[in-house]
């Protein structure tokens, strides 16, 4: 034992509520996750099996992230890590995409503009894939800073460019990084010269980050015959 435990404050998750996974999913793609959850199971969108229960666990998972958000605003804690599965930075707000029910932290950022009065909200993303997921929910909007730091072009295929910079009222407002090839210095120099700078300039009132652990360079899932 580390004794590690001893030293965190923990956050008990609730279930999010249909209302809160509402404002990015659809009611069409709720009900049909709810359908499977009861049955045997079954398939979200792309690359997303789910089982019985799935539902619950994937209402959960965002509950969680929902909570530590919470316990941050409410100055109980400085940060808060929330460890929560499914993951949700794929998935799109009719369908789920590569192993994501639904999306926490888009989620968990509308949850605390709209019910705890948030103004600006930076997000940071960093994976070997793209989250294109939490770039959708937020991608016409002016006061959510998105970046996402990634392999170009290797899942999803169709998404994550750099030209992808934010539309309307948001242009400008996301950013996308990295080639193919990266490895830790690129990160890290993509981390000092485009991330820090880009939150330092946007000055919000929150900061999120959605870390990816199949970064890592063994990691199977990071190479282009993966998916």
């Amino acid at each position: 034992m580390s004794g590690l435990l001893d030293q965190l404050k923990i956050i008990k998750p609730k279930p999010a509520t249909e209302a809160q996974i509402l404002r990015f999913h659809t009611r069409q793609y709720l009900e049909a996750i709810k359908r499977m959850s009861a049955e045997r199971g079954g398939d979200a969108g792309e690359l997303t099996p789910l089982g019985k229960g799935s539902f619950e666990i994937a209402c959960l998972a965002v509950g969680g992230t929902i909570a530590a958000i919470d316990a941050v605003l409410a100055g109980e804690v400085r940060n808060a890590y929330a460890l929560v599965r499914p993951c949700g930075h794929h998935a799109e707000a009719n369908r789920g995409r590569g192993f994501c029910i639904f999306g926490n932290v888009a989620v968990g950022v509308m949850h605390a503009r709209a019910e705890r009065g948030v103004g600006k909200v930076a997000i940071v993303d960093w994976d070997v894939h793209h989250g294109n997921g939490t770039q959708s929910a937020f991608y016409e909007e002016p006061d959510v800073l998105t970046i996402s730091v990634h392999r170009d072009g290797l899942y999803p295929a169709d998404s994550g460019s750099v030209e992808e910079i934010g539309k309307g009222a948001g242009r400008g407002r996301n950013m996308n990084t990295l080639p193919p090839g990266s490895g830790v210095g690129a990160y890290t120099a993509a981390f000092e010269r485009i991330v820090a700078p880009a939150i330092r300039a946007f000055k919000p009132d929150l900061l999120v980050v959605a870390p990816g652990f199949d970064a890592n360079g063994t990691d199977p899932l990071a190479h282009d015959d993966a998916l």
